[in-house]
């Protein structure tokens, strides 16, 4: 087993899966992070959502949370081996980062998009840090499943 924590970044759009002692990380504006945590087999993920529905076929589904989510928690249990029964979720980001005017708020609706899919897929939700208007960076300890945030220009928060 290596003993070495890397921290491993996940861009937008994307996905990683890793085991203790590994962490993840990522930067959130609008996006939503969903933290997925096995705290039996010590098994982290992050999926950085970018977009509530993948109304364009595009082939990349982690960039949205209506193909991505489901496709994150397969991949947690098929691939990681990950126990389903085990897994939690934390959520962070959905900030409203531009004005729209009253018009379409985007992290608010990949917020709600995001605990819909998961309420389906039986998978609570322990703690969320979501809305604003500033950016977040998180990073997940797979070991503990803890995840420190910091949104810009405030103190850091270990939830």
């Amino acid at each position: 087993m290596n003993d070495v924590q890397t921290a491993i970044t996940v861009g937008v759009g994307d996905l990683k899966i890793t085991q203790a002692p590994n962490e993840l990380k990522t930067l959130l504006g609008s996006c939503i992070g969903v933290v997925l945590h096995d705290p039996i087999n010590k098994i982290g993920g992050l999926l950085h959502v970018m977009l509530p529905k993948n109304n364009s076929n595009d082939l990349k589904i982690t960039k949205y949370a209506d193909t991505g989510l489901p496709f994150f928690i397969y991949q947690m249990v098929t691939h990681a081996g990950a126990s389903r029964g085990a897994l939690y979720a934390k959520i962070f980001g959905g900030a409203k980062m531009f004005e729209t005017n009253g018009l379409f708020n985007i992290g608010e609706s990949n917020e709600i998009e995001v605990r819909r899919i998961l309420k389906e897929e039986g998978i609570r939700v322990v703690s969320a840090k979501t809305g604003g208007t500033k950016g977040y960076n998180i990073l997940c300890d797979t070991e503990t499943g803890e995840v420190t945030c910091r949104i810009f220009g405030e103190a850091i928060v270990i939830y």
